[in-house]
């Protein structure tokens, strides 16, 4: 019995240490392979929706993205895009034409390609509308890149808090 109770201790310990300590070390990602649950995971981008927001498949369920720390220019007219306008200073053709172009570099830069998810466990896991918020990294040349950061930077969408 006692060999028993030590097994099941050491496997609850060594589960324990395979998750990430953000707070000794918050460089260090593991790559786990369930975006629900897992600190990171590495999927492929389905479809892409517009500038933030994408689907992926884990296993047969479809499940919306949504990169944290960025607000993309909405690709419809309605009271959002008039918001993100005012917030951006520019006109709403201005602000719709940022959204079409977010979204046609998010498909070219995602679609049907492996991206890294990472967990920010200051955020829900879910946003109201039941998408995961998600860090986004992409792969380019062996090297990883922050998508919000490159969203933010090409003007395609802003600074969100969330």
């Amino acid at each position: 019995m006692k060999n028993y109770i030590f097994l099941l201790a050491l496997i609850f310990l060594s589960i324990l240490g395979c998750k990430n300590d953000q707070s000794s070390n918050p460089t260090i990602v593991y790559v786990y392979s369930d975006p629900l649950i897992d600190s990171a995971a590495k999927v492929i981008v389905n479809r892409v929706i517009d500038g933030d927001t994408f689907n992926i498949f884990v296993g047969t369920d479809s499940f919306s993205i949504r990169p944290l720390a960025i607000d993309a220019f909405e690709i419809k007219h309605d009271a959002r895009l008039d918001s993100q306008a005012v917030k951006a200073h520019i006109s709403i053709d201005s602000a719709y034409a940022l959204g079409q172009a977010g979204k046609l570099f998010a498909d070219s830069l995602l679609s049907k390609k492996q991206v890294l998810l990472v967990r920010d466990y200051s955020q829900s896991n879910f946003d109201t509308y039941n998408r995961l918020l998600r860090h986004v990294y992409y792969f380019e040349n062996g090297v990883t890149h922050d998508y919000g950061a490159l969203m933010i930077a090409k003007g395609l969408a802003l600074v969100d808090t969330l």
